[in-house]
């Protein structure tokens, strides 16, 4: 008996002895195994072929003349493993973006990708879960972007999601001659969030919500109507879809797939700067990213790749506007020492090319050094003061700022309920950083 079918046989014994079906099994009961083995090859035999029925009922519907293989039943069959909330099909249109993503000349570029996700996966999933948004969405991105933030599409769209002008303004991402949020991670991805969660409401569909993306809310909704049809899913709804869109999903599906079974393809991810320790924290005072990485001893060019936001060599931060920084960590950093970086720097006005320096710094720098010991990077979290203004409620300020829920109001208020009054002073939670 092969490997294969030994582990089917295992693996049905487990399932007739958890349904209470199974029968006394000796070492002499090879009959019993027999049965097993030749009900889970009926099984898989069964289940092969309706996956093949699938394919050749598409391969007839959309008229091409395309061969389904022993492999492509393989592939459907790992896809319908992978699928959790998004539904993935595969289809002839996703087969031909899945044999380019798996091809020798893309290996290079796929193992880019697989390199770049390890840090920028675990930061969609992080915020993808506390914003109830599905994690497979995070393969978007790549997509969109490749995972690059500095990508600037031929309509002007920027950022690892690809936000155009005018869309990034309804969401509220700051765009000036000095920083662009867009290229935040953190920030365009709960943008993200609240757009996908307005276009599922609207379709009821996540392949929808996420061709609109593409195409937008406004392009689905015409193409509905030239369909005539009521509640149509994606693929019956494509051909009414922009070409671009109609290439869209069958990407995403694909390159899901593609960077699910990495291993399988023989794909490694590549090295990156980014994967090095960092620490995500929100400055309220302007530094100059120079004087920080020579006083830190960083590297410039890796500062910068953590923060690709900043045009320019200042961060320009204040109460009114803070700014997130991504922190390089190295294992002799202590807080006293990035705390005497940050805080000890005069930055003149962005029409300046020459930073200032505080005449104390080199000697606070030089203490801090000298005190440092071995840390580990520590969570803080980040609050900003909310002044109760007439008819604001719990649930409107929550809204206004990223991360924030109206329990945490409550518990970090120590509030019973939800009464507020006007002038009053709350905490309000804005994320770890």
């Amino acid at each position: 008996m092969n490997k294969k079918i030994s582990f089917l046989v295992t693996l049905g014994l487990g399932v007739f002895l958890n349904l209470g079906q199974a029968q006394e099994i000796t070492t002499e009961g090879s009959a019993f195994s027999d049965n097993i083995q030749q009900a889970f090859i009926v099984q898989v035999e069964k289940g092969k072929e309706e996956i093949m029925q699938h394919l050749d009922s598409i391969k007839s519907v959309n008229g091409h003349a395309i061969e389904f293989s022993n492999e492509d039943i393989l592939i459907a069959q790992r896809i319908q493993r992978i699928q959790k909330t998004i539904p993935l099909e595969y289809n002839e249109r996703v087969k031909a973006y899945l044999d380019k993503y798996i091809s020798r000349n893309y290996k290079p570029y796929m193992e880019k990708l697989l390199g770049l996700g390890q840090y920028y996966f675990p930061i969609y999933d992080k915020i993808f879960e506390e914003q109830g948004i599905p994690e497979e969405v995070k393969y978007l991105s790549v997509v969109e972007s490749s995972l690059n933030p500095h990508t600037v599409s031929t309509s002007g769209a920027v950022g690892p999601w690809q936000f155009i002008y005018g869309t990034a303004k309804i969401y509220n991402l700051a765009m000036d001659g000095s920083y662009d949020e867009r290229k935040d991670v953190y920030s365009s991805s709960y943008a993200v969030t609240t757009y996908l969660k307005e276009a599922y409401d609207e379709f009821n569909d996540w392949l929808l919500a996420l061709a609109s993306y593409n195409c937008g809310r406004g392009c689905v909704r015409r193409a509905i109507q030239r369909s005539g049809l009521s509640s149509p899913s994606y693929w019956e709804l494509s051909p009414f879809l922009p070409k671009e869109t109609q290439n869209y999903i069958p990407k995403y599906v694909a390159m899901t797939y593609v960077l699910n079974h990495a291993e399988l393809y023989g794909l490694q991810p590549q090295k990156t700067n980014l994967l090095a320790d960092n620490k995500v924290m929100m400055l309220n005072k302007s530094i100059s990213l120079d004087k920080l990485a020579g006083s830190l001893g960083l590297s410039l060019e890796v500062l910068k790749e953590f923060n690709p936001a900043y045009k320019k060599g200042t961060v320009y931060a204040s109460n009114e506007k803070p700014r997130r920084l991504v922190l390089p960590y190295q294992a002799n950093f202590s807080d006293s020492l990035i705390y005497a970086a940050l805080n000890n720097q005069i930055v003149v006005p962005e029409i300046k090319q020459e930073y200032a320096v505080d005449a104390k710094f080199s000697k606070n720098i030089a203490a801090a050094k000298k005190s440092s010991v071995k840390t580990k990077p520590n969570t803080v979290l980040s609050y900003v003061t909310h002044t109760v203004r007439k008819g604001d409620t719990l649930s409107d300020i929550a809204q206004k700022y990223r991360g924030a829920t109206v329990s945490r109001l409550k518990s970090d208020n120590n509030l019973r309920g939800s009464n507020l009054r006007i002038g009053q002073k709350l905490k309000v939670y804005k994320g770890n950083s």
